[in-house]
């Protein structure tokens, strides 16, 4: 099957293209774009569950049972109590849809409130179960990406329109699909200044804030862009004098690359140009400060494993950069060993500390119980 990864055609040109191609032209160039959206969700979620999920034409089938939005849930959001329903999947696979798989979507959507995520992004229950509003869904988990990102719990979503490829099959069916249940796209590019004029703040000082930022990024002098992220009418956490030079390097590629995601976008017909389309909104830069924070205290975590400096090691663990949960300072040696039999000469990430601290936990308490046990 011939690829391709946009719809535009070859016409002669001085062919005048009828009311009737005209149509068609459009309806597939938004079926291309939603093709994109849902390719850019299904990667997003893959990296934050760290597994794979049904091909993208199946994505949103596949979102209806809400077992892997309610496990998108309990990942952002792992202080969460509630359990997934049909986790494996077997009762789905033996019965279908179950009335019961709606407790995972209300999970999930209830989770994301618990977060802060605006309520103007969160569909129905309906919209998922009974794919009323399947680009609604779709929607709201590029909202959620970057919200999270932003929380500094999740990685940032990729831009592939334009790049991502399907086949000429693939995209008349998705337009046929949308054209089924008579729904428009949502403005997936708009989610970041949405966001920003959800917060209960002096949207104008905080725009104007965010701008300065956007230039200082752009002159690539590391203290003007810290003075800029200082600024209180950014509203933005954790920025740290330490970190200028990893700020200014991670604000620069990000911006670079929205600068060229924008350029793609602006060749559908389907784009509306916002002055957020080439400048980073508040969410996109907290995300970047968090993740650079994140960055180096894992350079400072793996500098002490390196030095067997057990006070170092603690110190690192417990920066709120790395959000890691049940650190005890009575286990220090124990996380130093770990971390020295894990890391085999490769960087861990923060998902593989805390898996690590968890099992030294686990053991010390294995072994705690067992001289009770002996001592009773």
């Amino acid at each position: 099957m011939t690829k391709r990864s946009h719809v535009a055609c070859f016409i002669p040109w001085d062919h005048r293209l009828t009311a009737e191609e005209m149509d068609s032209q459009r309806q597939q160039s938004v079926a291309y774009e939603y093709l994109c959206r849902l390719e850019e969700a299904k990667r997003w979620m893959e990296a934050v569950l760290g597994e794979p999920l049904p091909p993208t034409t199946e994505l949103e089938e596949s979102l209806r049972h809400g077992v892997h939005l309610a496990r998108l849930a309990l990942r952002l959001r792992p202080d969460g109590a509630r359990r997934v329903y049909d986790p494996d999947l077997a009762r789905y696979a033996a019965r279908g849809l179950q009335f019961r798989h709606t407790d995972n979507i209300n999970l999930w959507t209830q989770t994301m409130r618990d977060m802060g995520l605006p309520q103007t992004f969160i569909p129905t229950t309906t919209d998922v179960y009974e794919k009323k509003n399947m680009p609604k869904v779709i929607y709201c988990i590029h909202a959620l990406s970057l919200f999270a990102f932003k929380l500094g719990r999740a990685p940032q979503m990729l831009d592939l329109l334009g790049k991502a490829v399907f086949t000429e099959a693939e995209i008349d069916a998705m337009s046929a699909e949308l054209r089924k249940y008579g729904l428009s796209l949502p403005t997936f590019g708009k989610i970041g200044g949405i966001l920003a004029s959800e917060m209960p703040v002096d949207k104008a000082a905080l725009h104007a804030a965010v701008i300065v930022i956007n230039e200082a990024v752009d002159r690539q002098v590391p203290a003007e862009t810290l003075a800029g992220l200082q600024n209180l009418h950014a509203h933005l956490r954790d920025v740290s004098a330490e970190n200028a030079h990893l700020y200014q390097e991670r604000l620069w590629d990000a911006k670079r690359a929205k600068v060229e995601a924008a350029q793609n976008r602006s060749l559908s017909e389907t784009f509306e140009a916002d002055v957020y389309d080439e400048l980073l909104t508040q969410a996109e830069i907290q995300g970047h400060v968090a993740a650079a924070n994140r960055s180096a205290a894992l350079g400072q975590l793996h500098s002490a494993v390196s030095a067997t400096d057990g006070g170092r090691l603690l110190a690192a663990l417990c920066s709120p950069a790395l959000g890691l949960q049940g650190v005890s300072p009575d286990a220090a040696a124990g996380y130093l060993d770990g971390l020295r039999r894990a890391t085999n000469g490769h960087p861990l990430s923060a998902e593989e500390v805390q898996t690590v601290v968890s099992r030294v936990n686990q053991l010390s308490s294995q072994r705690h119980r067992g001289r009770l046990t002996v001592g009773s």
